[in-house]
């Protein structure tokens, strides 16, 4: 047997100084404080609910693994046991027609190992938005154009449907459109892996919306990988945000959703727009990208969401997953504004949901 040589223990070594550097910032990260405005009132305090954020986690075409932020990102996960985690796209690195079936499946392979078996097996439900590079919508003469792509995420979803019911309902597309219910909570996950919705899936939204299973006390959630405005810089121009949005947000308004959720962008920014509150979510993974009006790149990061359903409020807390710190919204643009698009303008991450009636 071959002796490890000088190379292989330093390579060791570097390995576990990683690791123990990763475990103290994990440490003090969740040794903070609550974030500025939190409630620690006990009735605040009773059994919140706590949703893990993510969206964006890929490499380049492709790749079956992961960079270090999403090895961050788990770990921080499976350390704050969030009730459950919403990913709001692009889990794998698909979007590419010359990806084989093996291939494909090789990556849905890699993201169990990384990123959803670590999270099932600690009894951390994980719900998907479909992203572009997972299986996009976009179509070509009335026929998808990444149709193997499409199968591939919903075999690989279908076959850990179990795992997240009963909560699932309006599920014959899942894992492409469904809601899903639990305490205090009610989600409607859209196709937004390309610009299009179509009007038949509004007319199931607006269905989805509401189900009997939606309480008039849930805070309601709508995920899409596209957003309805642009954040970033480059991704303000067609095919990049939802079309036609704000016909699609007075039917969101109508419906009194709470918060709409949404990746692509690779910037983090809590939004009020089109009479909506909104999120775009950073990148967990590689491809951080600039909010429009700004220098400085958005960090790779996740979004812990606290809901108590006692006193209807809300605290957002965003951690950067290269330094684990709290990212502090009042650094960021006061407002978003591109040509052709919506304006947003910076909103507070503590609020408090209106009743629905």
């Amino acid at each position: 047997m071959k002796q490890p040589g000088r190379r292989d223990f330093l390579r060791l070594m570097a390995a576990a100084a990683s690791a123990s550097a990763l475990e103290a910032l994990l440490r003090q990260a969740t040794a903070q404080p609550l974030a500025s405005g939190q409630s620690s009132s006990p009735q605040a305090q009773n059994n919140p609910v706590r949703i893990g954020l993510i969206s964006d986690l890929n490499r380049s075409y492709g790749s079956t693994n992961y960079g270090s932020t999403v090895e961050r990102g788990v770990s921080l996960l499976l350390q704050q046991k969030p009730d459950l985690v919403i990913c709001a796209g692009d889990m794998v690195a698909g979007q590419k027609t010359s990806l084989t079936d093996r291939q494909l499946a090789a990556m849905w392979e890699g993201f169990q190992v990384s990123v959803q078996r670590p999270l099932q097996t600690a009894g951390i439900p994980l719900l998907p938005a479909i992203g572009n590079h997972d299986a996009s919508s976009q179509r070509f003469q009335g026929r998808y154009i990444y149709a193997r792509e499409r199968q591939q995420a919903s075999f690989f979803w279908n076959q850990h449907r179990d795992a997240l019911s009963p909560g699932l309902t309006e599920a014959i597309n899942f894992p492409f459109q469904y809601a899903w219910h639990g305490p205090g909570l009610f989600l409607v996950v859209m196709d937004a892996s390309s610009a299009t919705v179509s009007s038949a899936q509004r007319q199931w939204l607006s269905r989805a919306l509401n189900a009997p299973q939606r309480h008039k006390d849930d805070l309601c959630l709508v995920v899409g990988h596209l957003p309805l405005t642009a954040f970033s810089q480059g991704r303000a121009r067609a095919g990049e945000c939802i079309h036609d949005a704000e016909s699609l947000a007075a039917e969101l308004r109508q419906a009194q959703v709470d918060l709409v959720i949404s990746g692509h962008h690779h910037a983090w920014y809590p939004a009020e727009a089109l009479g909506l509150r909104l999120l775009s979510l950073g990148a967990m993974g590689s491809g951080p990208r600039r909010l429009l009006g700004s220098n400085i790149a958005s960090a790779a990061s996740l979004t812990l969401l606290d809901w108590s359903v006692s006193d209807q409020c809300i605290s957002e807390r965003t951690l950067n997953l290269n330094t684990l710190s709290e990212m502090q919204p009042d650094l960021l643009p006061t407002t978003i504004v591109a040509p052709g698009f919506a304006e947003a303008r910076r909103r507070s991450t503590q609020w408090q949901r209106t009743q629905r009636g």
